[in-house]
């Protein structure tokens, strides 16, 4: 819950509780009714109170609609990631693993383009222990007509996580590889600087 919506929670219990004290000292005669009543007759022709009233039965959906709402339990990194090794935590950046990845799939026969997306979630917890991040990368392929789909998305994932996993050290990941195109242009050598 974001820090507007915790003062409108404090705002609304406040007045809830105002107005459950002054029930309370009607109920118990401490002022007389008669007295009550006639200040409630004056206020409720005025177009004040209807504001005030209006305001809080919004105040009152708005919180009601954030009950129902559930709150992201998963935070982004979007710098680096954990690994934990024998020697201690490492943080690798999440561009390293995305060049990697790109690097490795670049080299399965049959590819012809690649575009690669590394996101890194990791659970909320009450401590701040480090923890390791559950990986997600999604690669968007360009192969060739001569190319079997399921055989070079095969060899893809089997080359991501071999490298991954002997590399990096990681092992709480997700590869998803989806066809962008196939392609029948000849492939392009890329140049080298």
């Amino acid at each position: 819950m974001g820090i507007i919506n915790r003062l409108l929670l404090f705002l609304y219990t406040i007045s809830f509780a105002l107005l459950s004290l002054g029930l309370i000292v009607v109920c118990l005669q401490i002022v007389p009714a008669q007295y009550i009543w006639n200040d409630f007759l004056y206020l409720s022709g005025r177009w004040e109170t209807g504001a005030v009233a209006f305001v809080v039965f919004l105040w009152s959906i708005h919180l009601l609609s954030m009950s129902f709402v559930s709150v992201k339990k998963v935070s982004y990194d979007k710098e680096a990631i954990l690994v934990h090794g024998s020697m201690g935590d490492v943080r690798v950046s999440i561009a390293a693993i995305r060049n990697m990845v790109d690097k490795v799939t670049r080299r399965v026969s049959g590819v012809r383009d690649v575009k690669v997306q590394v996101t890194a979630e990791r659970s909320k917890t009450k401590e701040d222990l480090p923890e390791e991040a559950s990986v997600r990368i999604k690669i968007r392929i360009v192969i060739g007509q001569e190319s079997n789909v399921s055989k070079i998305s095969d060899a893809i994932q089997d080359t991501v996580q071999s490298h991954l996993q002997e590399f990096i050290g990681l092992k709480n990941f997700s590869v998803n590889i989806s066809v962008a195109d196939i392609s029948n242009a000849a492939i392009e050598k890329q140049r080298v600087v």
